[in-house]
């Protein structure tokens, strides 16, 4: 069964899937500012920055907010069953969307803590960053 469309990498956004590669989150930070960006972009959303570093963060995060695909989101992913879809939000106050995997919908709850799973298995050549509960 086909994985559906691999993601597109842009050159904006390599260090964050090369960061991913190594088992560890990076998101931007702006040195005008000092505010944290993402998703991945050439200035910063806050104060139009454009001198952005990437940074190692803790990967660790909370649930801001999820539901379950009873209908497939695209035709993609046709092959999942249901998949948990989820916000996750580090500790810096950055969002990433998500997939939450070993996770059973009735014992799901927003701000549940959640522990990284870096998914090298679903497309040659790319790692993931989906979410199980802590």
């Amino acid at each position: 069964m086909s994985a559906g469309a691999p993601p597109v990498v842009t050159e904006i956004a390599r260090p964050w899937w090369d960061a991913l590669a190594r088992g560890e989150v990076a998101v931007q930070s702006c040195s005008s500012c000092a505010g944290w960006v993402f998703y991945p972009r050439p200035f910063c959303p806050s104060c139009g920055g454009r001198d952005l570093a990437w940074r190692t963060v803790d990967p660790a995060a909370t649930l801001y907010t999820w539901t379950v695909a009873e209908a497939p989101v695209s035709p993609h992913f046709a092959h999942l069953h249901r998949p948990v879809l989820a916000v996750a939000e580090l500790g810096i106050g950055v969002r990433v969307p998500t997939t939450l995997v070993h996770a059973d919908p009735d014992d799901v709850r927003i701000g549940m803590a959640l522990t990284p799973v870096f998914d090298a298995g679903t497309y040659p050549g790319f790692t993931l960053l989906r979410y199980r509960p802590a």
